[in-house]
C-alpha cells in the first residue's frame, strides 16, 4: 500500500505468478481495506498493479485444483466474494487502473470497483468456462449490469480475450488511456473525487449501487431518501452558499 496525500494506492504485486489472486493476497487486500475504511484522511483508493504487464492473471491455479471433486467450491467463492463486496461498499470511491492482462478472477475484481480505467494495451477476459468452472466470484453478476445479458454470455461462454478498446466500447471499462497515462490518470482523476463533499459522495454511491438491484419504483424511493439525508447535510447550504 502507498499513500499520495488523500489517496491510498493498493497494489498487487506478485510477479513470479503474475499477480494470480491467491487467498493470502486477497487477505492482505482485505485487511487493507478494512484498515482504509476507518482512515479519515484517505478520499479514494485505487486498486492496481506493481508488476509491468498484468493486472491479475486469474485465479491461483493450485487453489483452484485443491476444490477439484471437493465440496470446498461453496465457501471458497463465498470467501473471495465477500472481499470485493468490501470493494463495491467501501465508503469512499475505488478506481480499478488496469495494466496489461485482466483475466478470470482478475476481472471479477476490477468489476467491483466503481470506476474502471485501462491501459490500450490491456486484455481482459473471463476464461473459467473453458477450465471447467465459472465465473463464481460475483463477476458474472456485475458484468451484465456493466454491459448487458448478450455480451455477458459471449464474454463467459467463449471465454474470448478482449482489448482495451473493445472492453471500452462494451462498457465493461470507463476509461481508456494510453499506458503511459494509466497512473496519472488513475490519481488525478481519484484526487478529483477525494476533494468532494464525503458524506454526500457516500450517499451517492449506496444510490447506485442500489440501482442495480433494485427495480425502478424502489430504486427511485432509495435515491429520494438519500437525497433528503444528503439536503440535511452541512455540506449541502456550504456548497449552494458557495454557488450563489
Amino acid at each position: 500500500m502507498e499513500r499520495d496525500a488523500s489517496l491510498a494506492l493498493l497494489l498487487l504485486d506478485n510477479p513470479r505468478q503474475r499477480n494470480a489472486l491467491s487467498l493470502d493476497m486477497l487477505s492482505q487486500l482485505k485487511t487493507w481495506l478494512v484498515q482504509l475504511a476507518c482512515d479519515e484522511e484517505i478520499g479514494a483508493v485505487v486498486v492496481g498493479s506493481a508488476v509491468q504487464g498484468v493486472f491479475a492473471s486469474g485465479g491461483d491455479i493450485n487453489e483452484l485444483r485443491a476444490l477439484a471433486g471437493s465440496r470446498g467450491g461453496l465457501e471458497f467463492a463465498k470467501s473471495v466474494q465477500a472481499v470485493f463486496q468490501l470493494i463495491e461498499e467501501f465508503p469512499r470511491p475505488v478506481l480499478a487502473a488496469i495494466n496489461g492482462y485482466c483475466l478470470g478472477a482478475g476481472a471479477e475484481l476490477a468489476a467491483a470497483a466503481d470506476i474502471r480505467i485501462a491501459a490500450d494495451t490491456a486484455q481482459l477476459a473471463f476464461p473459467q468456462v473453458g477450465l471447467g468452472i465459472l465465473p463464481g466470484l460475483g463477476g458474472g453478476q456485475r458484468l451484465v449490469r456493466l454491459t448487458r445479458p448478450g455480451t455477458t454470455k459471449r464474454l463467459v461462454f467463449t471465454g474470448e480475450r478482449i482489448s482495451a478498446q473493445d472492453a471500452w466500447s462494451l462498457g465493461f471499462v470507463e476509461f481508456l488511456v494510453p499506458a503511459s497515462q494509466l497512473w496519472d490518470t488513475a490519481k488525478e482523476l481519484a484526487g478529483r473525487l477525494a476533494s468532494k463533499p464525503r458524506q454526500n459522495l457516500i450517499l451517492a454511491k449506496r444510490a447506485v449501487n442500489y440501482s442495480a438491484q433494485a427495480n425502478l419504483v424502489a430504486g427511485c424511493a432509495y435515491e429520494a431518501s438519500l437525497f433528503g439525508l444528503a439536503c440535511a447535510l452541512p455540506e449541502y447550504i456550504l456548497r449552494t452558499s458557495d454557488m450563489a
